[in-house]
């Protein structure tokens, strides 16, 4: 699992993980790992992401793995999670009518571990622009339909990028904008999960507020006691 952080100002930032993708034939697998990494003690940087068939290359990874223990890395809670699609292979096993892509997608995308995040996960459909313009359309609206989603509200549509991760074509203003919306909204869910941090300069002023306000009650039980104790010697006082 790769850290990706990135500052939004010299106090705070925020960190985006590249996991590695699931496979369509082992969905129970998968969601015991999305179990794990949703957990309350979060993820970290070189966070470890096996299968199967991975125990036959760990022997040549040892000293990897002794290296990216988790006690070096700090581990961080999830606020915001981001479900990608390959929309060209499963809209081509839909017109072979198999199923089992999208509901492998459906179970991923419909688990009670996602669902204990802050909102529906955000799908991002790749590989779109493989398809025709009609065939891209309708796969967006059967990837919705059977996942229970919006067809405009938390679904992006981004284009095929290169080996080195930029857009075959520089100047798409609807990918950059796409992706640019995305990651705003993923923020914007995360922000809602995060409790702000206070400086001294918070808690002198929240000190120094509920000091006045205990002071303003004390004024006021005193000042209630003086006017019964007046109420109850008005008209005995002679001059």
């Amino acid at each position: 699992m790769e850290e990706h952080n990135v500052l939004r100002s010299t106090r705070s930032g925020f960190c985006i993980y590249d996991t590695r993708g699931f496979d369509y034939d082992r969905v129970d697998e998968a969601l015991l790992e999305l179990k794990e990494w949703m957990a309350p003690d979060g993820v970290h940087h070189k966070k470890l992401c096996s299968r199967q068939e991975d125990h036959l290359l760990l022997p040549m990874l040892n000293n990897e793995l002794e290296d990216a223990s988790s006690s070096m890395f700090i581990k961080r809670s999830v606020n915001c999670v981001m479900v990608v699609v390959n929309a060209y292979e499963i809209y081509k096993s839909l017109k072979l009518d198999d199923f089992k892509p999208l509901d492998a997608l459906k179970q991923l995308y419909c688990s009670s571990s996602l669902n204990k995040s802050n909102g529906n996960p955000i799908l991002i459909l790749t590989h779109g622009d493989k398809l025709s313009t009609e065939d891209r359309i309708d796969c967006r609206l059967k990837i919705c339909k059977h996942l229970g989603a919006s067809e405009t509200n938390g679904i992006y549509d981004i284009v095929c990028v290169t080996e080195y991760g930029l857009l075959a074509d520089e100047y798409d203003p609807i990918s950059a904008y796409s992706v640019t919306e995305a990651v705003y909204r993923s923020l914007l869910s995360s922000d809602r999960a995060q409790l702000v941090k206070k400086t001294f300069k918070d808690w002198a002023l929240f000190a120094l507020s509920c000091l006045m306000c205990f002071i303003a009650t004390v004024f006021a039980f005193l000042a209630h006691i003086f006017n019964v104790l007046a109420q109850k010697h008005k008209g005995k006082l002679k001059w």
